[in-house]
């Protein structure tokens, strides 16, 4: 991500502020200096933005709930690098968005990747195996709060 794409991402958080529910300035702070987000600060960031778990959960709190909530849908390593598909899965059934006809038949992270590509949430390179940068993580995270709160 260039510098000007790091920028967005600075400017998307100062904008989505007060919508993702004063999670830790600490956690989005680390978050957004990374690379390659984690599994378990995807499921922290997401967690509490649908309020599934206070901001003062930790991130073992955030995996946990992900994997009450959505039986099917497991984290086996919360410390390893998430892939855009398995963050596109996660963002899709915590939101409850409604997928095309290959995400309602086989719903696993390439046809998430897919499904939120094809409504603009989701630009650039869109390989569903690739992993995530931080800021990558919270940009999505505040596109698809703003696509879900449009009405759409």
């Amino acid at each position: 991500m260039g510098k000007t794409g790091f920028l967005f991402a600075l400017l998307l958080v100062g904008v989505c502020a007060g919508s993702l529910w004063a999670q830790s300035n600490t956690v989005v702070d680390s978050l957004l200096a990374e690379q390659a987000a984690t599994s378990g600060e995807a499921a922290y960031m997401v967690m509490t933005a649908i309020a599934a778990v206070p901001d003062s959960a930790t991130v073992e709190d955030a995996v946990a709930a992900v994997e009450a909530q959505f039986k099917d849908f497991k984290i086996e390593n919360p410390a390893a690098p998430i892939t855009l598909g398995k963050y596109s899965e996660l963002l899709m059934r915590a939101f409850k968005m409604h997928g095309g006809i290959m995400y309602t038949i086989l719903s696993g992270g390439r046809y998430a990747a897919r499904e939120l590509a094809f409504r603009n949430i989701i630009t650039g390179d869109t390989s569903p195996y690739r992993t995530v940068s931080g800021a990558e993580v919270v940009q999505i995270l505040g596109s698809v709060m703003s696509y879900e709160g449009a009405g759409s």
